[in-house]
């Protein structure tokens, strides 16, 4: 199965291969290639997870209220094999989408559910989860893989003023720009807790080049706090050629890296 850290090196790199498509950047970076992307992304099927029968596979959840509670969608499936088969775990890519499920032993011919309830609050904007499903058929790859797809509308307290998301954390701005042949320059982004915990936002020091440098001003923010998100650069520091273009991952916000990343810009003057 894939791990917590496997997870999370497919979604950093898919983030990566997504946001540094300038050739400057592509020198300092070493890509992975996207067939190497694609296979870690989706893994292949456990051998004889055929029996695995889904009516479907992929849910289109539409659009959900972001206070409309926490709405549950069953993927039905039949084993069509011979012997009894067992539902071992299931990993889901978020930990907003919770999946319960049969832990009998299914009957040849018997159906059974997979239930993933997803719970929006703190999760404006589009989403699509995986779940990866394991039986007794292999400890190492999936017997099926689900989707769950759809569109969280905030409230309004979330969109006032703070209209990006990352999990729990709000933003004004997701994206930043300096310029390439200035001095020592800063760019502030205001955010807010709109979750029930405390967070600690860190960022992904082995992804942001040199020059750039990251700080959270206050340290923790509490729940409905608002603080500062700082974003230095320093051309000198950076070296020649300054890279174009960057990304700032932030860490312990519970989503997946590649929904909570920064753009970064630097642009020289005309």
């Amino acid at each position: 199965m894939p791990n917590g850290m496997t997870m999370r090196t497919i979604l950093c790199c898919g983030a990566l291969a997504a946001v540094f498509a300038a050739a400057p950047l592509r020198a300092q970076l070493r890509i992975i290639p996207r067939s190497r992307l694609d296979s870690l992304a989706n893994p292949q099927a456990a051998p004889g997870s055929e029996i695995m029968r889904f009516d479907r596979k992929a849910i289109d959840a539409g659009r959900i209220g972001e206070g409309d509670g926490s709405p549950a969608y069953v993927f039905r499936w039949k084993n069509e094999g011979q012997k009894p088969l067992v539902v071992t775990r299931i990993v889901t890519t978020c930990g907003c989408a919770v999946a319960t499920y049969d832990k009998r032993p299914v009957k040849a011919g018997e159906r059974a559910e997979v239930t993933v309830t997803y719970h929006p609050k703190g999760h404006p904007g589009s989403f699509d989860r995986k779940i990866f499903v394991y039986t007794q058929l292999s400890d190492k790859y999936p017997s099926a893989i689900l989707s769950l797809s759809g569109t969280v509308v905030p409230t309004e307290a979330s969109a006032a003023g703070f209209p990006y998301q990352m999990g729990a954390l709000q933003l004004n701005r997701r994206s930043v720009a300096f310029d390439a042949d200035g001095g020592p320059q800063q760019a502030l982004i205001l955010c807010r807790n709109a979750g029930r915990k405390t967070l600690r936002v860190g960022y992904d020091a082995r992804l942001l080049p040199q020059g750039f440098s990251f700080g959270s001003d206050p340290a923790e923010l509490e729940p409905g706090a608002e603080g500062t998100l700082t974003v230095r650069f320093d051309p000198q520091a950076a070296g020649e050629p300054a890279p174009r273009q960057a990304v700032l991952v932030l860490e312990g916000l519970s989503v997946p890296p590649s929904q909570c990343t920064i753009r970064i810009r630097v642009e020289k003057t005309e």
